[in-house]
């Protein structure tokens, strides 16, 4: 049974965000949304360095980046389909099994010394399927615990989450591996994700679906296609998606390489290198948080995508440790603006029925990663990964600047559609 909501929100910011977490099923996502993210961005960091490891290869840690984001490339909207048609919470148990599955096997594999890159490589790609299968799933369940009023302080929360674990991430798989080698980070993330596992077991609420069609595959697709694009704002988000996560978003692939060869520093530097945009984004998020009212989402949205982008670009440029730390703090001051409001826009925007498939095209051009990942992997075997970096991010630039002035999101506040 769903929680009922309180009749009026509390003025204060720690007034709005106790009311949210007092909604028990909302604080169990919560928590289990934490974990997740702390896991997700520690495991990435420990493959990228074991696969470096293992193969001393730029191309091949980009690959790893591919096999981990091309089933968002090409599930997404199946994804989002069984959102709007599914047991919510059904889909989020079937996610964290399989996040403890395969961590499992790594572990052994790393235990006994057997581990190769193609079992990083698999584990990374059932890893990205569970990211896939659940990312619209557990974003619509979240919208119908807290409802339209609620939802950007709601995201606004699941950024400081995201933004906590992207920092004791990337920073715990370091240290493990400068203490333990890559078993130590093992153990941890099969700790994080069976902790995951029971929060999301104890979750009573399992949202209602929203769509009885029984169309087919195909007209599910056109119709969540049309639907999308028809929307001037879901259609200005899906462009904007699409460019930033091809070019910009896919660098972080070579972030560990650019760490080892153009900063020269080890395993341990590095995990608090890709941490420290959690810092920035820490910041940003929590002032987000606390605005009471967001008319303009759109205007967030694209001045965090520009600030995290040009402190990427500088980041790139910097041949000293210190300034790259500073640049990686900028850019996630931006990242949290970008992220709160990505998923916000589309939620506020699509009517209740399509709001899962809507989700599920998001997804689709975030997963447009995996090309990029591939692509910069490619630009960097043969010019280094700083170069490779540089490169991708101002072409990033160049398309990105002239499609937001021309969007709604910047010229119009955001609204819910006529029927919502």
């Amino acid at each position: 049974m769903a929680e009922t909501q309180p009749a009026a929100q509390p003025r204060s910011w720690s007034g709005r965000m106790r009311s949210l977490l007092q909604l028990r099923d909302y604080r169990l996502l919560w928590a289990t949304g934490g974990l997740d993210n702390t896991g997700r961005w520690m495991d990435s960091v420990v493959m990228g360095l074991l696969v470096l490891d293992l193969t001393d290869s730029a191309f091949q840690v980009a690959l790893l980046f591919m096999f981990r984001w091309s089933p968002m490339l090409v599930f997404a909207l199946i994804s989002g389909m069984v959102a709007d048609r599914s047991n919510r919470w059904a889909i989020m148990m079937v996610a964290r099994i399989v996040a403890v599955l395969a961590t499992s096997a790594l572990l052994v594999l790393v235990a006994i010394d057997r581990v190769e890159p193609w079992h990083v490589f698999i584990a990374s790609f059932f890893l990205g399927c569970i990211f896939v299968l659940e990312f619209p799933s557990r974003r619509s369940l979240i919208y119908d615990l807290v409802g339209s009023e609620r939802i950007v302080g709601a995201m606004s929360l699941e950024t400081i989450n995201s933004t906590l674990g992207k920092f004791v991430g990337p920073f715990m798989a370091g240290l493990l591996i400068e203490l333990t080698g890559f078993t130590g980070p093992y153990v941890f993330l099969l700790a994080v994700y069976i902790l995951a596992l029971i929060f999301t077991f104890k979750v009573e609420s399992r949202g209602p679906i929203r769509s009885t069609a029984s169309d087919s595959f195909w007209r599910t697709v056109s119709r969540g296609l049309t639907y999308s694009l028809k929307n001037n704002t879901i259609r200005s988000v899906l462009i904007v998606t699409f460019i930033f996560n091809a070019l910009s978003f896919s660098t972080e692939s070579l972030y560990p390489v650019v760490a080892r060869d153009h900063l020269g520093v080890g395993a341990g530097l590095t995990g608090i290198l890709i941490a420290a945009p959690a810092i920035g984004s820490l910041l940003s998020a929590t002032v987000i948080a606390s605005l009471a009212v967001v008319r303009y989402h759109g205007r967030i949205f694209c001045l965090g995508l520009t600030l995290q982008m040009i402190a990427v670009l500088f980041f790139a440029l910097s041949p000293w440790y210190p300034l790259s730390i500073v640049m990686m703090m900028v850019a996630g001051l931006g990242a949290a603006g970008f992220s709160a409001m990505q998923t916000t826009i589309i939620m506020i925007s699509s009517e209740p029925a399509m709001r899962g498939t809507a989700l599920g095209m998001l997804g689709h051009c975030i997963g447009v990663a995996a090309l990029g990942g591939l692509a910069i992997g490619t630009v960097a075997n043969y010019m280094g990964a700083q170069t490779a970096v540089a490169i991708s991010i101002s072409l990033g630039l160049l398309l990105l600047v002239p499609v937001m002035v021309f969007s709604p999101l910047v010229r119009h506040p955001t609204a819910p559609p006529p029927s919502d």
